[in-house]
């Protein structure tokens, strides 16, 4: 009789309540990937947007969602001679991260640092890489450079303000509560403005006299976005990493002509099979989390079979920094 394992399966589209915890076949190694036993999970935006059928989801059936892992290696696939059996492993993955064990594409693959925890490790590979791809690869921040950061309490906003700030950046930041905004505050930035009473805009023209930022993290759409191009001083940066309101935002043509702006776009799951750009990525990360000068911020850990109440939490804003499952 096959092996099995407890996961959370998405059943259709729709709210939390087409996540259900079943029974489903253990996954056997496969060559060029590594079989881990999970032990914490990260929550993220796009698991919800999965979810409710705003993205498309892997054909996989059944489908379980999840795209971010920490656990241990528990069995190694044909070709991978980097990792071991017991070693303690996090990663970016494409699906199936909410369950007990997980395939996971060897190069996705980080060691997880001895100073981290397990919630923590799984708070590292989507996030923090997403960040270290807005602000280094495309951002390209210079130290002295103004950030605007937004949703600066959550899991890629607190990995982001921590790197600008490492960078020598000044960190204009936005946060949806007082205490979000405490939180940022701590975390360094040099401008935290809660969005639910202040105006974003109008506040980052009056701290720069006018001139603006030289680069915007935005992954809201609609007005946000539309406001953070007017953020942006002339031939400043605009790095698109979410799209969480469903909402369009506006940039014509002429506006990105004359101002000779810059708009690019976070593809996540592309740069981390890209090996000229995830490896730099990675090794900086791993370091920096290693000598203690960034930290991952968890904000709530719940059981795996809590998935749909996780999601409900992350998605209506209530949470800070990250979430995270545990089996």
């Amino acid at each position: 009789m096959a092996e099995t394992m407890r996961a959370i399966v998405q059943v259709g589209t729709g709210g939390p309540e087409v996540l259900r915890l079943q029974e489903v076949p253990k996954p056997a190694v496969k060559p060029g990937h590594l079989l881990v036993r999970v032990t914490a999970v990260g929550v993220n935006y796009v698991d919800t947007m999965r979810r409710r059928g705003w993205v498309p989801v892997p054909p996989e059936e059944p489908y379980i969602p999840g795209i971010e892992v920490a656990g241990v290696v528990e069995s190694v696939g044909e070709g991978v001679t980097s990792w071991q059996v017991g070693q303690r492993v996090m990663a970016w993955v494409p699906s199936g991260a909410y369950a007990e064990f997980c395939l996971v594409p060897h190069h996705r693959a980080m060691p997880v640092p001895d100073n981290l925890s397990d919630p923590e490790a799984a708070a590292v590979p989507v996030n923090w890489l997403t960040a270290y791809f807005a602000l280094v690869t495309l951002g390209k921040l210079q130290p002295g450079e103004r950030v605007l950061i937004h949703a600066a309490a959550g899991g890629v906003g607190t990995a982001a303000v921590q790197i600008a700030k490492l960078l020598g950046g000044i960190v204009f930041a936005t946060a949806g509560s007082d205490d979000k905004v405490d939180l940022v505050r701590r975390l360094g930035a040099d401008v935290s403005i809660n969005y639910e009473q202040d105006d974003f805009e109008a506040v980052v023209h009056r701290h720069t006299d006018g001139q603006g930022v030289h680069l915007v993290l935005e992954s809201v759409g609609g007005d946000v976005f539309t406001k953070s191009v007017r953020c942006l001083a002339g031939r400043g940066r605009l790095i698109v990493y979410g799209h969480a309101s469903g909402k369009e935002g506006v940039l014509t043509s002429g506006e990105l002509f004359r101002r000779r702006l810059t708009v690019a776009c976070v593809a996540g799951g592309a740069m981390i099979d890209d090996p000229t750009v995830a490896t730099d990525a990675k090794e900086r990360v791993a370091a920096w989390l290693r000598e203690g000068k960034v930290r991952p911020i968890v904000g709530e850990v719940h059981p795996l079979s809590d998935a749909g109440l996780a999601q409900h939490r992350l998605e209506t804003r209530q949470t800070k920094g990250k979430v995270v499952l545990v089996p």
